[in-house]
């Protein structure tokens, strides 16, 4: 697959992305990380796609590891209105990448039975993902917790489908 996804170009992509109205909602990668080979992030690819993004209002998520240069690029991203979330696989590890990089937005995985509000063991605050509540009537589109770069709490996302049995064996490590 091409790095524009659904078998455009990045430049295809990138032409979608300025098209957007203003003030445009819109989620980058429904499976995937941002531009880069393995576990590097393309500082001029994300560059590109920040510029696109100008005006709109982008939103993803990264599990890239945050070495230096990366988490400079996630920070730039979002200082720049695209938000890009730092996945952490744990509680614990949402404590320790809040440590590390308290500017960074930042999602978790949670338990099944999570309560809606919660804390890591550090005490940061976890909200759930309004999303999931069934029968809410929320999405994306209308909440928008995702998208806020400077929030101070951690999104909380259950675990589910075969992700169930990797993460409790990841929480068990």
């Amino acid at each position: 697959m091409s790095e524009g996804g659904r078998g455009g170009s990045f430049a295809e992509l990138l032409e979608k992305i300025k098209a957007f109205p203003k003030n445009q909602l819109w989620r980058h990668n429904q499976a995937g990380d941002l531009p880069g080979e393995g576990s590097r992030i393309d500082a001029k690819m994300l560059s590109e796609l920040v510029e696109a993004n100008r005006g709109r209002k982008g939103f993803t998520y990264s599990h890239k590891p945050l070495t230096t240069a990366n988490a400079t690029l996630i920070a730039y991203a979002n200082r720049n209105g695209f938000t890009v979330n730092v996945s952490a696989n744990t509680l614990l590890d949402a404590d320790k990448v809040a440590l590390r990089h308290p500017d960074l937005p930042i999602c978790v995985v949670v338990p099944e039975g999570t309560p809606r509000r919660t804390t890591t063991p550090a005490g940061r605050e976890v909200r759930l993902c309004p999303a999931e509540r069934k029968g809410s009537g929320i999405n994306c589109a209308n909440c928008k917790l995702c998208s806020k770069a400077t929030r101070s709490y951690i999104i909380g996302f259950t675990v589910h489908g075969t992700s169930k049995k990797n993460y409790a064996a990841a929480v068990a490590q």
